[in-house]
């Protein structure tokens, strides 16, 4: 019998504005159900907003940080983003390691509520080697600016694990760069300006730099497969480990699915291999498509014409930042 780890989900309601997300946020609900279908423990760190759409949920106000209000009291944002919602992305880590504390757990998966899990995380065995495990893309030149810049950064935590010792570590690793080492952050925040480029220095950011102070053998990638099956970066792009891997619907604007006992699959175009998908993730618009995935695996027509028009609107958008920036 695997050891029972708690898959962790941190959602507050109206703390960030969610494209395509309905005003309501209730992907959420979805995201729950289907993590409950394959894993006996699913924690929600939430709000009074969602108390009833877990029986495992508990209250941000449950989880006081005093590291957390030293890590903010260090904090500069150094990206596009509204500096509340910069400084919340790093709050859930703080929380969650709270949790693991009070509850006297392990380790954990933390997963963003936009994400369909088709995995008992109990159960999947690379975890039984490594400190953590996240989604870390190859190519880490940033893109927009020079080729060889080495500054994209990106180690993404939208399902991720953590020891919780290493859970700490993380926590102490934030802190100690925006306290000591805010001028090397800074450099990727500086190109960012120079070329106009969206984004900045966030959480993914540290996860990145953190993962090169650890033992290669103690940080997992899950965007690599095991046993042809891996793990979703983002439903709305074709990459994943690699640039343009997988099969991509070019109307719909996410991975081309196929479905097999519940469960999708993705070509890789590398080497016509079929990939099981162990988790979609709907980052920004492609949330339109989560409920319909959810429920029936097929697109409805106003779900697919409602994709368009947000995606011409996000086009729209990116120019006018462009020439704002």
């Amino acid at each position: 019998m695997p050891h029972t780890i708690p898959v962790i989900i941190h959602h507050e309601t109206g703390a960030k504005n969610q494209s395509g997300g309905k005003k309501h946020q209730e992907y959420l609900r979805y995201c729950l159900e289907q993590a409950k279908k394959y894993n006996p423990k699913v924690v929600l760190i939430g709000d009074d907003y969602n108390k009833s759409w877990c029986s495992d949920w508990h209250h941000v106000n449950e989880f006081p940080s005093e590291r957390f209000n030293a890590f903010a009291a260090v904090f500069r944002n150094l990206s596009a983003y509204p500096a509340s919602w910069a400084n919340s992305i790093f709050k859930r880590f703080f929380l969650i390691y709270e949790y693991l504390e009070k509850n006297n757990e392990t380790d954990c998966v933390i997963l963003d509520s936009d994400i369909l899990l088709y995995q008992n995380m109990s159960d999947y065995p690379p975890f039984q080697t490594c400190d953590t495990a996240l989604e870390i893309p190859k190519l880490q030149d940033l893109p927009g600016a020079p080729a060889g810049n080495g500054l994209r950064w990106t180690a993404c935590a939208g399902i991720s694990y953590f020891k919780k010792d290493a859970l700490s570590d993380f926590l102490d690793y934030c802190t100690d760069m925006y306290k000591n080492h805010i001028d090397f952050l800074s450099r990727k925040w500086e190109l960012h300006k120079q070329y106009k480029l969206y984004g900045g220095v966030g959480e993914m950011s540290l996860l990145y730099l953190w993962t090169k102070t650890l033992p290669d053998e103690k940080v997992l990638n899950l965007l690599e497969p095991y046993q042809d099956t891996v793990f979703d970066l983002n439903i709305g792009i074709p990459s994943n480990f690699t640039e343009h891997e997988y099969a991509f619907d070019t109307v719909l604007r996410i991975k081309k699915l196929i479905w097999k006992d519940d469960r999708p699959i993705c070509l890789r175009l590398s080497d016509h291999r079929q990939i099981g998908f162990l988790a979609l993730h709907f980052v920004d618009i492609s949330k339109l498509y989560m409920y319909d995935l959810f429920t029936s695996r097929r697109i409805t027509a106003s779900v697919r014409l409602k994709g368009m028009m947000w995606h011409f609107r996000s086009i729209l958008a990116g120019i006018k930042h462009k020439i704002s920036g």
